[in-house]
């Protein structure tokens, strides 16, 4: 019996169409989508971070991410915009996908393991191509499956 297969991000936290015009205001949108944190201390914790450099990786792609004391898991999620945002990204190109990660204070391999694992795959041209084609939040979810070793 294998064990179910999970997803990085999970469909109820993708947004699939974004209007928002800055890095604060599509980072204040996913965390307001999010029922089980308190978005104001999301926030502040992320833009903390985003102050000691910007977590625009190039590509169109942003992984803005911090550490919540009161977390027992991590939370990721996933907002698309259509038209791009300026996110202070490397490569000085408009963001199209952001993906917030928020981890528990005292989980620091966990947390740099799956920030890894979500760069790694949105650094593939197919990935993010993918991500910009899907036609639902499913679709999205399923790009960052996890499936289980067979036994």
């Amino acid at each position: 019996m294998t064990a179910p297969v999970v997803s990085l991000i999970p469909a109820d936290a993708v947004l699939l169409h974004s209007e928002s015009g800055s890095k604060a205001a599509i980072i204040a949108e996913v965390l307001e989508a999010l029922p089980s944190i308190d978005p104001d201390q999301a926030m502040a914790v992320i833009m903390e971070r985003e102050k000691l450099g910007s977590t625009g990786i190039g590509h169109g792609i942003a992984i803005p991410h911090g550490r919540l004391p009161d977390l027992e898991t991590p939370i990721t999620a996933l907002v698309r915009h259509s038209g791009g945002i300026d996110f202070d990204a490397i490569d000085g190109k408009p963001v199209h996908i952001v993906v917030v990660l928020l981890a528990p204070k005292d989980e620091d391999r966990s947390h740099l393991e799956l920030l890894a694992g979500l760069a790694r795959a949105l650094q593939k041209e197919s990935v993010r191509t993918a991500v910009m084609q899907a036609g639902t939040a499913e679709e999205i979810s399923a790009l960052f499956a996890i499936h289980p070793a067979r036994n």
